[in-house]
């Protein structure tokens, strides 16, 4: 508890706890004036003095106290209404502990923009668009897999109690339609649904499936949403107008009434992990709000993540599997490229192999869709200065350019420094630029050499940058305007395109070529992933996956389809090394525009954690350089906690490290629980 230091005589009052965005050990100690006495609540917006200035706070607790010191007085309730119920209350107390923010800082990211300003939010019912009717469509013959699992989450869902589902479905298995019927039969008990995709693209994929089938029910969240619309959105679900929320990963925060069935399709996808400050998981976010509500939690993938399929192998999470195809389609046959002899033989780099030129022909000839993936965005990934020869590097990231043909700029692709050709060559065309590394405006070049009549189109996160910038291309394909649909792991994720039959894989080796003990599971979930959208129609599909590891475990289990060997390969690797999910991790990030001061500030921080965390239940790695040592100007050490899973203390000691750290002003220090990547 805090409180504010001035000598007062003792006394009980009545206060407030209340939760501020600062990055603090909230919450704070304030009185209750007697004025406000009737409109201080648990979970009320309030305007507070702090320091030096008025700040939003929420109160998260009233009690009646004896004080010897002068508290500060709340100043203003800001809402007649209590946007934040008991059930979030508890949530954001779970994330502030769990992922070491403060508490305030988890309600302002459970929260629509509107409630950061220091003024009273008011609902205005949108009524220019009428809501869409729910239609009847024909209800598909479900296969006895999918039945089975169909009527396992039904009767969950009657139970009324949490329970927790891996639906674990090969691509094209028909996950999406036992979602439709599991969030038809909440609806029909009372409940209401959130369901997850990790792609904002998805979400308006799905959107036309589900609108079908829930109509007026159904609204939509992401990120690409106005203030306005997101606030509107949030407004007509919380005050139940909707029952049905579909969006990207904040829609986990949907404030929905009776709810009673959480499904995040793709559950293994990281887009699900927050990398901004309270640094979440979705599916963790998901869990505790299923068993805090007694909810249906359903986690749907063909690749799942490997603590997923751990956890139900164990029996934590109840498995329900599909294991072929609906109607029977074969999954596509997978044929590896070896580009070191393809290199060999033609005696210089191979972007788009013999073989799959020769495919991608046939496919063509055919009238049949092409995806082609590469995950790696711009023309060329390094650049040689014609005058130096030196690698075109950022000025404030310790990163090299990328050169974007479309812009004529070489480009930072983490703080967006842009350099542009004619400031590099000066005018001077008889010094040529060397370029290394393909990206995807480099493979849709080739491919457009190879096929000047192809009709092609690109996606990644330079053509759908614009909010309806990946649409028109997604419609595009989807109508076959365009023949091959060049893209980063953007079109690996879900999408179902019954023409495709061809899928290319440029380079297999982007993930396997990074100091992360998750690039083997990265790479065997993309090649999956991706090889899932060949073959979904009447014709067989194929794919040709071009790598210079073709003898990684990854890749060749990946041919086979074979996720369950992965797993049992995989595991044996992370237990040797005490990786997750044997152990927890917690990636420790000090940043800061002076190297020394960064340094010297994660060795105090490692000597703090060595007196305080358990020996025998912990291991402390480094400090070291991150491998991206320098971004955005500043200079990056971290150290890892590995911690086993028993270890109930661990939070605590880790917080009260960090508490008793003198910090500098120049020293930015982040602390990231379950850590996706350390890069």
């Amino acid at each position: 508890m805090n409180t504010t230091p001035f000598l007062f005589a003792t006394e009980k009052i009545l206060t407030a706890q209340v939760a501020v965005s600062v990055p603090a050990n909230d919450p704070f100690s304030y009185e209750i004036p007697s004025e406000l006495l009737h409109e201080v609540k648990v979970g009320a917006r309030v305007l507070v003095p702090f320091k030096n200035r008025q700040m939003i706070g929420y109160v998260v607790q009233i009690e009646e106290i004896t004080v010897n010191r002068k508290l500060k007085k709340i100043v203003e309730v800001l809402d007649q209404e209590i946007y934040l119920s008991d059930h979030f209350i508890r949530l954001t107390q779970y994330i502030s502990h769990y992922y070491f923010s403060s508490w305030g800082e988890a309600i302002q990211a459970v929260l629509p923009k509107p409630f950061r300003r220091q003024k009273k939010v008011k609902y205005r019912s949108l009524t220019a668009v009428p809501p869409a009717e729910v239609l009847s469509p024909a209800r598909f013959q479900l296969t006895d897999e999918q039945a089975a699992a169909f009527q396992k989450i039904g009767e969950q869902l009657q139970s009324n109690q949490y329970a927790a589902n891996l639906l674990f479905g090969v691509t094209g298995s028909g996950k999406s339609e036992i979602y439709i019927r599991a969030i038809q039969e909440a609806i029909r008990l009372g409940k209401t649904a959130i369901c997850l995709v990790p792609e904002i693209a998805l979400t308006e994929q799905l959107k036309r499936f589900f609108s079908i089938h829930f109509g007026h029910q159904l609204e939509i969240i992401h990120s690409k949403l106005s203030e306005g619309e997101r606030w509107f959105a949030w407004e007509r679900i919380r005050t139940g107008e909707r029952k049905v929320v579909l969006g990207a990963r904040s829609a986990i925060f949907a404030p929905l009434s009776h709810l009673g069935l959480i499904i995040i399709d793709e559950e293994h996808e990281h887009s699900y992990k927050q990398d901004q400050n309270p640094r979440y998981h979705a599916r963790e976010i998901a869990k505790w709000r299923a068993r805090d509500l007694n909810a249906v939690l359903v986690l749907g993938s063909a690749t799942p993540a490997m603590e997923s399929l751990l956890l139900a192998e164990k029996g934590e999470y109840q498995l329900l599997e599909l294991t072929k195809r609906v109607d029977s389609k074969k999954l596509p046959s997978i044929e590896i490229v070896d580009l070191n002899q393809a290199a060999a033989i033609a005696r210089e780099r191979v972007i788009i192999s013999p073989k799959l030129q020769s495919a991608i022909k046939t496919a063509l000839e055919r009238n049949e869709g092409v995806l082609l993936l590469l995950n790696r965005r711009g023309y060329a990934t390094q650049a040689h200065s014609p005058h130096s020869g030196e690698l075109l590097m950022c000025r404030y990231c310790d990163v090299p350019l990328t050169f974007h043909q479309s812009l004529h700029q070489f480009v930072c692709h983490y703080c967006n420094y842009r350099l542009s050709e004619s400031q590099l060559t000066d005018g001077n065309q008889t010094a040529p630029i060397k370029f290394f590394g393909v990206g995807t405006e480099r493979v849709e070049s080739e491919v457009a050499r190879f096929f000047p009549t192809a009709r092609l189109g690109r996606l990644d996160s330079d053509s759908a940058k614009l909010k309806e910038g990946h649409l028109p291309i997604l419609e595009k394909f989807r109508k076959r305007q365009i023949d091959i649909l060049v893209g980063t792991q953007m079109i690996a994720k879900g999408f179902d395109f019954p023409h495709v039959t061809l899928v290319g894989v440029i380079l297999a080796d982007t993930a396997l070529a990074l100091p992360d003990f998750r690039s083997s599971e990265r790479t065997f979930q993309l090649l999956t992933q991706v090889a899932g959208r060949s073959g979904r129609g009447d014709r067989e599909g194929k794919v040709i996956v071009q790598t210079y590891s073709p003898y990684h475990f990854s890749i060749q289990l990946a041919q086979k389809h074979d996720m369950r060997e992965f797993f049992q390969r995989e595991m044996v690797h992370r237990e040797k090394f005490k990786y997750p999910p044997y152990k927890r991790l917690i990636n420790i990030v000090v940043r800061s525009k002076k190297e020394q001061k960064a340094i010297e500030q994660i060795q105090a921080l490692k000597k703090l954690l060595h007196e305080s965390l358990d020996p025998q239940a912990t291991e402390l790695l480094g400090p070291a350089p991150l491998p991206f040592y320098k971004l955005r100007g500043q200079y990056r050490w971290h150290l890892i906690i590995k911690a086993d899973l028993s270890y109930a203390a661990l939070h605590q000691e880790v917080k009260k490290s960090l508490q008793a750290l003198k910090k500098s002003n120049l020293v930015y220090i982040v602390p990231d629980m379950d850590p996706l990547a350390v890069l």
